[in-house]
């Protein structure tokens, strides 16, 4: 690509934000703004190949920078109508757009809050994605993690303990998002959140309980293996064996064995 002028750059994106639109004609010159700088010309390597099906326009960093900093203090200085163009972007096709969205829902202010939520349940409980649930959260939630977090994990609870499916699976991802981060190491705390899922009886949760227990055994395989087991013990439902068989050949040799040990003492005693 040619070198981009950041003058000419700034000049370009104030233009979508100043002055402040409504957010279909936002959404119009977003899309064009976007077709001057993606990368169409970019193709992935076989070792980074993406699973993703949503494209991905591959924008310059100083690109990608420069509308994160403008969106940032549009959701400061005046988060309605963030929150206004975060909608819109959400219905952009490509993984950019999903992204400034999930920036925008991450730098509004506290008081935002149920707004954010009844978006991580409409958006997340949506898409089968596990690139976008990743940005949607992991970007989504930190105002809301930096100013409590014992109250994102207390959302996520509620979640979990609701009867609404929906909101299960955005827990699921929700979780997804923290053992995947390199800095998240409290284990304990997600098994004891997931526990109850395993009795629910509904395909879209135990296909994301499988994802989420092949991070949890590639994040750390010992207190994985160590939690599945006891929950053999604890539960006569038929979701953990399922899942344990599905996810297996995640683990080491080792615990690959004592899982099936576990697995046939429980088949021996049904």
């Amino acid at each position: 690509m040619p070198a981009i002028h950041i003058d000419r750059l700034i000049q370009q994106i104030h233009t979508i934000f100043d002055p402040e639109s409504p957010a279909p004609i936002f959404g119009k010159n977003f899309r064009a703004l976007m077709e001057v700088h993606a990368n169409l010309a970019y193709r992935a390597g076989t070792e980074i190949q993406r699973k993703s099906s949503i494209p991905k326009l591959h924008l310059p960093p100083i690109v990608l920078q420069q509308i994160q900093l403008q969106l940032t203090s549009l959701a400061q200085s005046n988060p309605d109508l963030a929150l206004e163009y975060a909608d819109q972007l959400w219905l952009e096709d490509s993984y950019e757009a999903k992204y400034f969205s999930a920036v925008i829902l991450g730098a509004l202010p506290v008081e935002f809050t149920t707004n954010i939520i009844d978006r991580f349940i409409d958006w997340g409980s949506k898409t089968p994605d596990k690139e976008i649930h990743e940005i949607l959260f992991k970007y989504g939630s930190q105002n809301i993690i930096k100013s409590n977090s014992s109250l994102w994990f207390e959302m996520i609870q509620n979640w979990v303990d609701s009867t609404s499916v929906p909101q299960a699976i955005t827990a699921i991802y929700a979780l997804q998002t923290l053992v995947n981060d390199p800095g998240f190491i409290n284990l304990p705390k997600i098994f004891k959140i997931i526990t109850p899922l395993f009795s629910i009886n509904n395909r879209k949760i135990l296909t994301g309980l499988t994802q989420l227990v092949e991070d949890l055994a590639l994040s750390n395989p010992n207190e994985t293996a160590h939690y599945l087991k006891n929950l053999l013990l604890i539960t006569s439902d038929s979701s953990p064996k399922q899942i344990i068989r599905k996810c297996l050949k995640i683990f080491p040799i080792e615990e690959q064995n004592r899982l099936r040990t576990a697995l046939s003492n429980i088949t021996d005693e049904n």
